[in-house]
């Protein structure tokens, strides 16, 4: 009984083993095939993901091309140097002296340059210059601030003053005429002159390297920018 025992015994543990191994082995076959499933999807990922990144990419170049902005110089238009403003001719003349000096043909000239307009509040000129003086005592009398116009288009009309500030001007104007004075307002237009100098030939690496040799040697500060080149000898228009 013992050695039947002993055999029963010895056969289960072999059944045993026998299924452990296959048990095994069914594993590790089914690990190896995750694997190989795994693999297969992440290779196709990333190749799909580079494929994106490549059309992301194309899409961007396009997208950043068409987006560039156009030059606002046509074709075959030369950019020159403008220099300036100086407050005085001499000044202009000797820069362009000095840049010719270097091989930089320029030119000076003056230009206009209008302002913010003053408001001249007036009585009419009068007949003669001596009813306009009985007025001008008239009104220094009443201390009213008044001058006599000598020149010009007012020339023997009185001046109640000059204002850069149209609302001050009107308030003046009200004033007087509420004293029973036929006061007017009249807009004065203001310029400036001031003098630039301009290269005559393109501004290129060489040019520019010239000009700003000359500044620096003359210790000017001045403004420097581009300019079209025909527009100097149609008669400089400032940018």
């Amino acid at each position: 009984m013992r050695w039947i025992f002993i055999s029963l015994l010895m056969l289960n543990g072999l059944v045993f083993a026998v299924q452990w191994l296959e048990l095994q082995k069914r594993e590790g076959l089914e690990e190896v095939r995750n694997r190989v499933a795994l693999s297969g999807v992440g290779a196709n990922r990333l190749t799909l993901l580079s494929e994106v990144d490549v059309q992301e990419e194309e899409v961007g170049d396009k997208s950043s091309i068409e987006k560039l902005p156009e030059t606002p110089v046509s074709k075959g238009e030369r950019l020159c140097l403008l220099m300036g403003p100086f407050e005085g001719d001499a000044q202009a003349q000797s820069l362009k002296i000095a840049l010719e000096k270097r091989d930089v043909e320029s030119v000076a000239f003056p230009k206009n340059i209008s302002l913010a307009p003053e408001y001249w509040v007036y009585l009419e000129p009068v007949e003669s210059r001596k009813t306009a003086i009985i007025k001008l005592r008239e009104l220094q009398v009443r201390k009213i601030d008044s001058y006599l116009i000598s020149q010009g288009e007012l020339r023997n009309g009185i001046s109640l003053g000059l204002f850069k500030n149209v609302d001050s001007a009107n308030r003046l104007l009200k004033q007087r005429i509420s004293e029973g004075y036929d006061a007017k307002i009249k807009e004065v237009p203001k310029e400036r002159l001031e003098y630039w100098v301009a290269t005559k030939e393109e501004a290129n690496l060489q040019t520019v390297a010239r000009v700003d040799k000359v500044l620096d040697e003359r210790n000017l500060n001045t403004n420097k920018r581009q300019i079209f080149c025909k527009s100097i000898a149609s008669g400089v228009e400032l940018p």
